[in-house]
């Protein structure tokens, strides 16, 4: 990896990212918490100087406590919230929801409707079914099967009603996660709610798939954002400069199933109820929101590289790096994205 004049690089402690935070005199406090299944990590520069730890960690506080409470709501890993109330509802009506779930749902929808269906937060049954959510099965899902999961997948089964804030779930068996979104949106909630703070520089992650940026480190042009090989968690690929932006990456490097001598990534195609296929091996995304990138990174490895090029046509804000696997050899794509210098 090219190294930075006298910098401290911060390795992320699971796939894909590295932060690079320059030496200056104004040293960031680093606050770390648990939420929403995965280690959430805020770095943020005192906005004044002088200003102690505590105090930038008091300021920190209102926007820890929107993310708790928005996982209160959203999260599947708690047994008693909102959520698991709808997904228990499948099939038996409508179900009046509090403003974080049917958010997250509204946006889940319109993600849905961009990408034709590749992202999708009603694939559980198909999770459960080839046994990622349980170790339930050491075989591979037959095709009647699958079939018949798929039956429980799809946004399209979703009833939105704005005017009572209610949601249905139309078929038995349904099951909403959002994993796959619900962490940026807690990022952008946070990066707001810390700039009503006075904020003014800082980098917010959460489980080192999506990074949401506040303005840039104090004289700098941005934050640099290292992208890990899939393949080797100590070698960087590619760096990007990102400024007052989000950039998430999705990669299956790190959660899989292995049958019969081969891998089966946990990033599956809605449309064929099986893991992805596809030779992209890591897709990342850096555009103004944490949870459109954090959305998109999954759609682009779901649709590969020609119809993410056809999607960024009608958005050309969203910048994309794909890296697919041809022939033992990797081979890096940039959509509305320039190379970085070696």
């Amino acid at each position: 990896m090219r190294r930075l004049l006298s910098g401290i690089i911060i390795y992320f402690s699971v796939v894909t990212l590295s932060i690079s935070v320059y030496g200056e005199a104004l040293k960031p406090v680093t606050i770390r918490f648990p939420a929403m299944g995965t280690e959430f990590v805020f770095i943020i520069y005192p906005p004044s100087e002088g200003m102690l730890e505590e105090d930038v960690r008091n300021l920190c506080e209102p926007a820890i406590n929107a993310i708790y409470s928005l996982e209160k709501h959203i999260s599947h890993y708690l047994p008693d919230n909102d959520l698991a109330r709808l997904n228990q509802s499948a099939g038996s009506g409508i179900l009046k929801v509090n403003n974080d779930l049917f958010e997250v749902i509204h946006w889940s929808k319109r993600f849905w409707e961009r990408t034709n269906g590749a992202f999708d937060p009603s694939v559980g049954p198909l999770l459960d079914l080839w046994g990622f959510y349980r170790k339930n099965r050491d075989d591979l899902p037959s095709d009647n099967e699958i079939s018949e999961a798929l039956k429980k997948v799809g946004m399209d089964k979703v009833i939105i009603n704005g005017d009572e804030q209610s949601i249905g779930l139309t078929v038995p068996g349904m099951r909403l996660d959002f994993g796959g979104i619900g962490k940026g949106l807690a990022l952008d909630r946070a990066k707001t709610i810390l700039k009503e703070q006075g904020i003014k520089s800082g980098i917010l992650h959460s489980g080192t798939s999506s990074i949401v940026a506040i303005g840039t480190p104090p004289n700098q042009a941005g934050w640099k954002i290292g992208i890990r090989s899939p393949y080797n968690k100590n070698e960087t690929i590619e760096e990007f400069l990102i400024n007052d932006e989000s950039l998430s990456t999705s990669s299956v490097s790190e959660q899989f199933l292995e049958r019969k001598g081969k891998k089966y990534g946990h990033i599956f195609n809605p449309k064929t109820g099986r893991p992805v296929d596809n030779n992209i091996v890591s897709a990342t995304v850096i555009c103004k929101t944490a949870i459109e990138s954090d959305a998109l990174s999954t759609s682009f490895f779901v649709l590969g590289v020609d119809k993410t090029q056809e999607y960024c046509k009608k958005f050309p804000d969203v910048k994309v790096f794909l890296v697919s696997e041809s022939n033992n050899k990797l081979d890096k794509q940039y959509i509305n994205l320039k190379q970085s210098e070696e």
